[in-house]
């Protein structure tokens, strides 16, 4: 049965460190872009951490505000849409956020009937290399890509699929905005000399192209050196009530001759942007691996005719080696809220008596097993505003929402991006456990090995 025991790498974690996540430092700056969206934006960028806490969103063409998050940590920003990029070209209009203490971020692009929302990484998650997920068709400006530099003098190369490499070079603050028409630019590459901030996305897509009814799609890029080989995903609440009752996924391979897998069975072997999609039904879930680290995006379909609560929309989906066991995270609040919030979940069955939603335990009774591996997967209302999500182990939180034709997508986060989520733990001393830390890790290792032994006898 498959399952990457994420427990196993807690555990050795717990013990060497007393932390259940294992990933780089937490950072203090956000950055983002706000693409072009065909309907009139009212975008926010929902920003969390300590009561009280402060932070400095700001760009070069002018905009210059200091936050303080209320007593419950949290403060909505509205962000003017006159700072809607579109076009291909060098812009001033790319936002960061600094903070002297850990901070999270959402930016949600907003407008009636065309809404998506991204994650923000944390500056030490950012990096040099990336590939692109998107969509094609549509309308308007159609596909998007933009890449920010945090640095002076950074040099940029960004090849679209199937196109020739452009290079510029950008100066901290300044974004490289291309517009890919109708052109589908998953599998476009970008490679810098000092890390960059990158993000997918489209004017107003269709999922599939021609399905009536586009949104807006936006998507911070994970970089390549924070992708996975293995994955475990669940289908959308949205899959439920769309009218195709699924979702898409597509595995887009970052080296070429990449064997992949989905639910055991290998299904291609790709070249270096190239990608293998499905449908993912809904109320099911099912497993992604491969032989080099790909990327797996997850899109929500159109509704066609029927005015359900939901409507294209991307997301990435984080490698089952990167889940938290704790997110704080945010569902859309004040004039961005939806109807329809929820979390889809994918952990350990036997972690579902452990799930808890803002301290108290979750109804579990509509997940269900994922086929060939020891995972459940379900859905989970949401709350509008802030909440807790936790489990005994690490799992996925996808953070989803929708309104008549409309409708988000995203993650909650992973140990490379924890934002306030527990901070992954820090590097024993000079590289090597204290004594007390090895006989510690070594207790854990063997219990689990134990475990694992019982397991496999059942």
């Amino acid at each position: 049965m498959f399952k990457l025991r994420r427990s196993f790498v807690a555990a050795a974690c717990v013990a060497a460190t007393g932390f259940a996540a294992c990933g780089v430092a937490q950072a203090d700056a956000l950055y983002f872009d706000f693409n072009k969206n065909l309907g009139p934006p009212t975008a926010s960028l929902f920003l969390f951490g300590a009561a009280g806490q402060t932070a400095t969103v700001e760009n070069l063409a002018g905009f210059s505000q200091n936050v303080s998050f209320g007593v419950d940590g949290f403060f909505n920003l509205p962000i003017p849409s006159i700072y809607q990029q579109s076009g291909t070209g060098i812009l001033n209009t790319g936002f960061r956020v600094v903070s002297p203490d850990p901070i999270a971020g959402y930016f949600i692009n907003r407008a009636s009937a065309s809404t998506d929302m991204t994650y923000l990484l944390g500056s030490a998650a950012l990096g040099n290399n990336y590939v692109v997920a998107s969509q094609g068709g549509g309308f308007g400006e159609g596909s998007q890509v933009a890449i920010h530099a945090t640095l002076d003098n950074t040099a940029v190369t960004f090849t679209p699929k199937g196109g020739a490499a452009i290079n510029v070079v950008l100066n901290a603050g300044e974004t490289y905005k291309y517009a890919g028409g109708s052109t589908n630019l998953t599998g476009s590459f970008v490679s810098s000399d000092k890390a960059v901030a990158v993000f997918g996305g489209h004017e107003c897509a269709q999922v599939p192209v021609g399905q009536v009814a586009c949104d807006t799609m936006l998507e911070q890029m994970i970089p390549t050196n924070r992708l996975s080989k293995t994955y475990a995903l669940t289908a959308s609440q949205a899959a439920a009530v769309a009218g195709s009752a699924s979702d898409l996924v597509r595995v887009i391979a970052t080296v070429d001759n990449t064997q992949v897998k989905v639910g055991g069975i290998v299904v291609a072997t790709l070249n270096k942007g190239d990608f293998h999609e499905f449908s993912l039904s809904s109320n099911t879930g099912t497993t992604v691996e491969a032989s080099e680290a790909v990327m797996v995006a997850q899109y929500l379909k159109g509704t066609g005719n029927g005015p359900g609560p939901t409507d294209p929309a991307m997301t990435l989906i984080p490698g089952s080696d990167t889940w938290l066991n704790k997110y704080r995270l945010s569902t859309p609040t004040g004039g961005q809220s939806f109807p329809v919030n929820y979390a889809s979940l994918v952990l350990d069955t036997d972690d579902l008596a452990s799930l808890l939603l803002n301290g108290a335990t979750v109804n579990t009774s509509g997940c269900t097993g994922i086929a060939g591996t020891l995972y459940s997967r379900c859905n989970v209302d949401l709350p509008v505003g802030l909440f807790d999500l936790t489990s005994a182990d690490p799992f996925l939180v996808m953070l989803g929402g929708g309104g008549s034709f409309d409708s988000y997508l995203t993650y909650g986060g992973a140990t490379f991006a924890p934002g306030i989520s527990p901070p992954p733990p820090p590097p024993p001393p000079n590289g090597v456990p204290e004594p007390e830390s090895l006989l510690l890790m070594g207790a854990a290792l063997a219990g689990l090995a134990m475990t694992r032994r019982r397991q496999a006898k059942s």
